[in-house]
């Protein structure tokens, strides 16, 4: 016998997801096809999107009508680009537009009102969540617009978020790096923001961990942790790459790194008691092949993994 239209436990659902139902989770609870039809055909349903309704009585807002959107997308379908910006409260003032969604690529969404973008690129730090809608993080979101936005938009969206505490400039550095190739406007705009708020990043040690994310991504190796915090008593250091369940560092040196005494030493020391720590610490500099540094950290990983 199909369940009659008792909407208490749809309601538990929909209250977490802007008054929004799918059609898997009406079926889950045992909703037939011809049951959720004749519920929206009674009015009891509200088709939002192809396989999203909201319940009768749900008010319509756009925080629904993004989320209806990425449901309709699918489970990894995310608010992206100017939605994304909007969501996090970094949107210029008076900008409008489509939804802008993201989705994994083979994933195809043709939905009218809707701005569809693929990435392959797409890992966990990438998404996050606000206002209970899967969206992508403030740095992807910056990195992302920056295009549209331009040098100062995006300098304006970067200082609303900082200033939000949404997001730190290293975190925008680590997407920059992931996402990193060549003729993208975005990028270049937010390269140049971070070399002006970041004192001292040298732009060549950013080619060359993208080079060393790269070669390590072709050769099969697991991906590195970027930036990683490693406290030692009462000191801190940040490791360009790092396996920290390995207790492998990754350092890479560009040109220029130790332009002075000062910071020779200072790297040499920095290595000298991560190793008494326990870690095994790896450094490249930019005349290491990409072959050589794969052979590395596939020993480094080998022997670790014995170990353990």
């Amino acid at each position: 016998m199909p369940p009659q239209l008792e909407l208490r436990t749809p309601s538990a659902i929909a209250h977490r997801q802007h008054g929004l139902l799918t059609s898997p989770q009406l079926r889950a609870l045992g909703w037939s096809d011809r049951t959720i039809r004749r519920a929206a055909h009674d009015g009891r349903l509200r088709r939002e999107r192809p396989g999203v309704y909201a319940l009768a009585g749900a008010v319509p807002s756009w925080e629904q009508a993004v989320l209806a959107v990425c449901l309709a997308g699918g489970p990894d379908a995310v608010a992206s680009h100017w939605s994304a910006l909007r969501l996090w409260g970094a949107a210029p003032t008076g900008h409008s537009g489509g939804i802008h969604v993201v989705t994994p690529p083979g994933v195809r969404l043709r939905l009218r009102g809707v701005v569809a973008h693929q990435s392959g690129l797409l890992g966990a730090a990438d998404v996050g969540r606000r206002r209970r809608i899967p969206t992508t993080s403030p740095a992807r979101t910056i990195v992302d617009c920056a295009g549209g936005l331009g040098a100062e938009g995006t300098a304006r969206a970067l200082t609303t978020l900082l200033r939000a505490r949404l997001v730190r400039l290293e975190e925008v550095r680590a997407c920059l790096v992931r996402l990193a190739g060549p003729g993208r406007r975005e990028l270049t705009v937010v390269r140049s923001e971070l070399a002006r708020r970041l004192p001292g990043w040298d732009l060549s040690e950013s080619e060359l961990e993208i080079r060393a994310l790269r070669a390590i991504h072709a050769a099969g190796l697991p991906m590195p942790v970027q930036q990683h915090r490693i406290s030692l008593g009462n000191h801190r250091y940040y490791a360009d790459l790092a396996y920290p369940e390995l207790k492998i560092v990754i350092e890479l040196d560009g040109w220029d790194a130790h332009g002075d005494r000062t910071a020779f030493d200072r790297d040499r020391s920095r290595a000298r008691e991560l190793t008494l720590a326990g870690w095994c610490v790896l450094s490249f500099t930019s005349a290491d092949t990409g072959a050589a540094l794969v052979h590395a950290i596939r020993r480094a990983i080998e022997s670790a993994s014995r170990v353990r």
